[in-house]
């Protein structure tokens, strides 16, 4: 993607060096627009050095400068593919509600037609103000998105809201925005289930399994990016993606309840947790101690969290289920898709520890028509994506009739 980065004089400035940097690193081309203001918290020298493109705009020792004046900022503005401007501050903020132009950055964002993102920050006080309130409802209402600011203790030394947001949740927001959107997913609301659970022994011991959550967060964040209205019920201790409407679980009948509260109202089910078979029949509200002869604990069956939401399908909608096997696995992949009547069941492969944490992975797709060519091995970022893509041809074409 190719991104403008506005940055305006804030103390928050120095972490634009950050969001370059990061942005950069995943393969972006950045270019930097510095105000006066700016340049006077970050050189352009920095900025340059960290993304391999020339920085527009102020220069602390000149001013601010263009080497082709008379047509640079529509250059720009053709360039971009998303322009961010981060940290935003109230100036720049009323100027581009206003259509004000005094400067190359406000000029390129009165001149783009790319997405434009804005990332807050300031004194609480101000954050609060009517008219900065007002002229960022302007912005929404010409369809820029806004990362909200965060709260904590301010250069100001307050505490309270105004704080930029995190580096990584910015980042998120930008790739959200500036990712081109997938026709037969834009709108749709999707359910995702992931990570594991866990069903408490005692107030110490828990059962679970090596499931860290981290493919079904992906897929979390790859369909919220093909523009999908994307709602996580998750189990682990892993970190939400920024923008996912979350509800955090602990056991599989917690994970049950928060699905069945949802199912009615969204589209489709990507059941990518790790689900706990069995939990203890008796918890022990205190702390078990040893024994000194056998010790045996008794299991139950969890609820069959997939079984259960299938049953109640109505026409149109879709679940995609997800399996782990050790052996057989297109076998055990396809009689879990007949027996759960899913639409779909992409399986792993998990002999020799395969699939679980960061590693690479491959996912092969299992339909009614039989095994689909395999999806993989990648990172699960790139698989999360490659799994969405997949999936968004199959409606469109179900969709066709095809």
């Amino acid at each position: 993607m190719q991104i403008i980065l506005g940055i305006t004089g804030g103390i928050a400035a120095y972490k634009s060096a950050d969001l370059a940097r990061l942005l950069a690193n995943q393969g972006h081309r950045v270019r930097c627009i510095l105000t006066e203001a700016g340049a006077r918290f970050i050189t352009p020298l920095t900025l340059s050095s960290l993304t391999g493109e020339p920085c527009y705009g102020a220069n602390p020792d000149q001013g601010e400068w263009r080497a082709n004046p008379s047509i640079e900022h529509i250059e720009l503005a053709r360039w971009a593919e998303l322009v961010a401007v981060v940290p935003a501050t109230a100036n720049i903020i009323g100027k581009a509600a206003n259509g004000l132009a005094s400067d190359l950055l406000s000029t390129v964002l009165l001149a783009t037609r790319a997405p434009v993102l804005w990332a807050p920050a300031m004194n609480t006080g101000m954050w609060e103000h009517p008219a900065v309130q007002a002229n960022l409802a302007r912005l929404r209402s010409f369809g820029h998105a806004v990362v909200e600011p965060g709260e904590g203790v301010l250069a100001c030394g307050e505490e309270g809201s105004g704080k930029l947001a995190e580096v990584a949740a910015i980042a998120e927001a930008i790739l959200l925005h500036g990712t081109p959107k997938s026709r037969s997913l834009t709108g749709r609301r999707v359910l995702i289930t992931s990570g594991p659970t866990r069903e408490d022994l005692d107030p110490v011991r828990t059962l679970t399994n090596r499931s860290t959550g981290a493919m079904g967060i992906e897929l979390a964040r790859a369909f919220r990016d093909a523009g999908a209205q994307v709602q996580l019920v998750l189990g682990g201790d892993l970190p939400a993606p920024w923008g996912v409407e979350t509800t955090r679980v602990r056991s599989a009948q917690e994970m049950l309840a928060a699905c069945e509260a949802r199912w009615g109202a969204v589209d489709g089910l990507v059941g990518a947790a790790a689900v706990a078979d069995q939990r203890p029949e008796a918890y022990a509200a205190e702390k078990v101690k040893k024994g000194d002869g056998p010790e045996t604990m008794v299991l139950v069956r969890t609820p069959d969290i997939l079984a259960t939401l299938s049953g109640t399908k109505r026409p149109g909608q879709w679940i995609l289920g997800f399996a782990a096997e050790s052996e057989d696995h297109l076998a055990h992949a396809a009689a879990k898709l007949q027996k759960k009547g899913l639409d779909a069941v992409l399986v792993n492969d998990i002999q020799g520890g395969r699939a679980f944490g960061a590693q690479a992975n491959t996912l092969t797709p299992v339909t009614a028509q039989g095994p689909q060519a395999p999806i993989g091995p990648l990172p699960k970022d790139d698989l999360a994506r490659a799994v969405v893509q997949w999936w968004g041809h199959r409606l469109e074409a179900r969709e066709s009739g095809l």
